[in-house]
């Protein structure tokens, strides 16, 4: 090896090592003390909206206490805001949502952070399963893709069953080739019916979340 050639590796090998020293990504730390990952976010008025694996989401800056810089490469990006990470009462959690202070006096200005955080929470609620949404149809266009390969690879089969001009061990190498392809595909289907399935109960639970939320605010506002 030359010179010349030993002086672009190690330029690469620079290069590189410069650019995982200046890799970084956000941490947004929230006052209940648990924490979400991004590579990028805004300003967005009164809240803060950044990227997740499954789309953008907001957070109102009331739920935010820090937004610290973090030098190292994203490993695990929040896949999406679940009332748990924001310690929003779930479908485990208690029936009721906390009741509204008395609207007299102090009550009153109590009365009015109340709805606000109601409005934060159904603006967080509506975010997540505009989010869950999005991901179902990307599952579905996966599987779309993966019924059409199954399609192609039974199609490929009786071709090679109906070739004359193929010769037997030929023929049995390519069906089973094919029949590989088959049990891969069909795998890959089960996976996504699966994470279709999940996407399906969290549907369901953020919508009936959004229901009770809407509620208590219907009553609060009227």
């Amino acid at each position: 090896m030359n010179k010349h050639s030993l002086w672009i590796i190690g330029s690469l090998v620079l290069l590189l090592v410069s650019m995982n020293a200046h890799a970084s990504y956000f941490s947004i730390q929230l006052h209940n003390g648990n924490e979400m990952k991004t590579a990028q976010y805004w300003e967005d008025g009164d809240k803060i909206s950044f990227y997740t694996r499954s789309g953008t989401v907001s957070v109102p800056r009331s739920m935010i206490k820090n937004i610290a810089k973090i030098d190292g490469s994203l490993e695990n990006e929040t896949v999406y805001v679940s009332p748990e990470l924001l310690a929003i009462p779930g479908e485990e959690a208690a029936e009721e949502l906390p009741a509204p202070p008395e609207e007299t006096g102090a009550g009153a200005e109590r009365a009015e952070e109340f709805i606000a955080d109601l409005r934060d929470r159904l603006s967080i609620i509506s975010s997540n399963i505009e989010n869950l949404n999005r991901n179902r149809e990307l599952f579905m266009h996966q599987r779309e893709g993966y019924e059409q390969e199954l399609q192609r690879a039974q199609g490929r089969i009786e071709e090679a069953n109906n070739e004359s001009l193929l010769s037997a061990s030929d023929r049995a190498d390519r069906v089973q080739l094919e029949n590989a392809k088959i049990s891969d595909i069909e795998s890959k289907i089960a996976r996504v019916d699966e994470q279709l399935r999940n996407n399906g109960r969290l549907v369901d639970a953020q919508n009936k979340m959004k229901e009770r939320v809407e509620r208590e605010l219907a009553g609060l506002t009227q």
